[in-house]
């Protein structure tokens, strides 16, 4: 009973009211609203699209710099905008663009709101409190960098209430309810724990614990566990990284979870691969999901538990970028336009993953698009001398074949500039030169000498300051 009412305070008042200081206003009305269109047809879920769109292009047309030059360079007309394809006249949007004019992709009237975020010393995302009666509302963020190249925007706490609506629909998928407990890893470290009042604020108002996610070791995963059975979350949330690190720490201390009562995991910032979820469903007995989305534009998809990537259609438009014979694929890289108010619209913007979108009849029953195909980043793909795409699932089944799973607990595939593969692994107990000579054996089988390679047995492999590992990187 306790719990309950502490539960429909979290959900009616607490958490939405905090938020809303924030100004991320609308989180509870937004997240119903998502629950009842999921189920929407075809027709109606491209009529919300195509009219939220159209409010964007308006917009940008009238307030932002950027977008008057290029739609009057490319002579792109709001009237002409009839249909989700006419868009696509609209060039698409690069990293090097949002790089380059940053500033000019603002709506002018706040401007000078994101020159004061600039000279902010506040870490790049730290929310600002009371914002909702401040004049400089704009927070100035950062992606992670992960492709070699981090961009800089801003957002007014639109984008990321929006982000609270879509967690709280995928974590009602999975049957758990607004203001259930949640443990969540993120961006800080141990040390800064026990000082910090906004741990301890969402704690008390918003049932969320906030554990260290990043540069974890064996003392740090202790403090975790120890964390989560005092607290007994229904939902484990994380980077994907710090959490398959924290159930490989689990299993090989033999540690019992049978005393957590964890019901969810949610990954997120990376891909899931099938060697990370296959760990964190044996080690923790529960259901495993994956968010996929960037900083700037926020979470464009996630799993349903058929294991479909349904995209949040109501607020985002994905598309792909074809190259080549498109008859033979329908693989291409992904395109995603934000429909969400925010001072700064993403149009057509290149995200470098590549995977193709489609409608198909899932088990769930929510009639939202998938994004299928989906093979990582343009960054993590090799092509071999004779074409084949090598994407980075290729080496999730390397490692996860019968001979060679459990002997290696980490592995990290560089493609080097030279034209050698390097493999950095950090070897498990049972880990041999049989092993070894297998694993040697396949790779010739699979690239037939046309790419050297060779071992380095590290101690450990370093996720990056952002909390993303990288599987697989391709030197520039």
């Amino acid at each position: 009973m306790i719990k309950s009412i502490e539960r429909q305070m979290i959900k009616s008042v607490t958490f939405p009211f905090t938020n809303w200081l924030y100004n991320r206003k609308n989180i509870i009305k937004n997240y119903k609203k998502l629950i009842r269109t999921e189920h929407l047809s075809k027709d109606e879920l491209y009529s919300i699209q195509l009219n939220k769109l159209k409010k964007i292009i308006k917009y940008s047309l009238e307030r932002i710099p950027f977008y008057q030059k290029r739609f009057r360079h490319f002579g792109i007309n709001i009237n002409d905008i009839k249909s989700l394809e006419d868009f696509k006249e609209i060039p698409s949007l690069s990293r090097q663009d949002v790089i380059d004019n940053h500033l000019d992709m603002i709506d002018i009237r706040v401007k000078n709101s994101a020159l004061k975020a600039d000279n902010s010393k506040e870490v790049p995302g730290e929310p600002i409190f009371f914002a909702k009666f401040k004049k400089n509302k704009l927070i100035r963020n950062t992606s992670s960098g992960s492709t070699g190249y981090p961009t800089t925007f801003y957002e007014d706490g639109s984008v990321t209430a929006m982000n609270w609506s879509h967690e709280l629909r995928l974590k009602k998928w999975y049957g758990i309810d607004p203001g259930e407990r949640e443990a969540r890893l993120v961006r800080m470290s141990t040390d800064y724990m026990p000082n910090s009042k906004i741990i301890k604020m969402r704690k008390l108002l918003w049932n969320q614990l906030l554990l260290p996610g990043v540069n974890l070791k064996e003392k740090d995963y202790k403090i975790i566990y120890e964390q989560i059975v005092k607290f007994q979350p229904k939902v484990l949330w994380g980077f994907t990284s710090a959490l398959t690190g924290f159930a490989e720490f689990l299993r090989s201390e033999n540690i019992s979870v049978r005393n957590l009562q964890i019901k969810l995991i949610i990954t997120w910032a990376a891909p899931l691969y099938p060697h990370e979820r296959d760990i964190l469903e044996k080690v923790f007995e529960c259901s495993v999901t994956n968010i996929y989305g960037t900083r700037e534009l926020g979470h464009i998809a996630q799993f349903c538990q058929h294991d479909k990537l349904h995209i949040n259609q109501e607020n985002y438009i994905v598309e792909t970028k074809k190259n080549g014979n498109s008859k033979i694929s329908s693989k291409g890289e992904l395109l995603v336009t934000s429909l969400i108010d925010s001072p700064m619209p993403f149009i057509r913007y290149r995200t470098g993953d590549i995977g193709s979108v489609k409608y198909i009849k899932c088990e769930c029953g929510k009639t939202l698009q998938t994004i299928n195909e989906f093979i990582g980043r343009t960054g993590e793909i090799y092509t071999t001398k004779d074409g084949r795409m090598i994407s980075p699932n290729f080496w999730c089944r390397t490692f996860m074949e019968p001979k060679r799973a459990g002997s290696i607990k980490r592995f990290q595939v560089i493609y080097k500039k030279n034209g050698t593969l390097n493999i950095k692994m950090v070897k498990n107990n049972n880990y041999s030169k049989i092993i070894e000579d297998d694993l040697k054996k396949y790779l010739i089988d699979n690239f037939d000498n046309s790419l050297p390679f060779n071992f380095e047995y590290v101690s450990d492999i370093k996720s990056m300051v952002s909390g993303k590992y990288q599987m697989v990187i391709k030197e520039q």
